[in-house]
């Protein structure tokens, strides 16, 4: 039976494509939020997900706060690190768009570090959602 929705019909035209190619298509999503499910055909999807990561990210910067390098001995550092790193290219972008470092001393400071994390984490669970469908576990 054909799906009635035309932002599908890309991924289903060719199923095997996409499954040999479900690692690049989850790599390039992690590192542009949203490119993933663009690849696939998904726009409405990709461009939700690209506001969504990419206003978070931004509010926390704007916000000041914590950006956790990588590197760090302290479990929660490392687990910050990997929450922030989520984001992709606005983790790399992230000492271009906030000059002035992290401000943690204020309660601004403090949300802006979970906006950022919380980014990270969108991202992830976006290139999951991409991956499943690539895979075609998922429409």
């Amino acid at each position: 039976m054909d799906d009635p929705n035309p932002e599908h019909a890309n991924a289903q035209a060719n199923p095997a494509r996409w499954r040999a190619l479900a690692l690049p298509i989850a790599l390039a999503g992690w590192a542009v939020p949203g490119l993933a499910h663009w690849i696939l055909g998904r726009r409405g999807r990709a461009l939700a997900f690209f506001a969504a990561v990419g206003g978070l990210a931004i509010a926390g910067y704007v916000l000041r706060g914590n950006v956790f390098p990588p590197g760090s001995s302290d479990p929660f550092g490392k687990l910050g690190f990997l929450a922030d790193a989520g984001s992709g290219v606005f983790y790399l972008l992230a000492n271009w768009i906030e000059r002035a470092g992290p401000d943690v001393s204020r309660a601004a400071g403090d949300y802006g570090t979970r906006f950022i994390a919380s980014a990270g984490v969108v991202n992830l669970i976006s290139v999951f959602d991409a991956y499943e469908i690539a895979l075609g576990r998922r429409s």
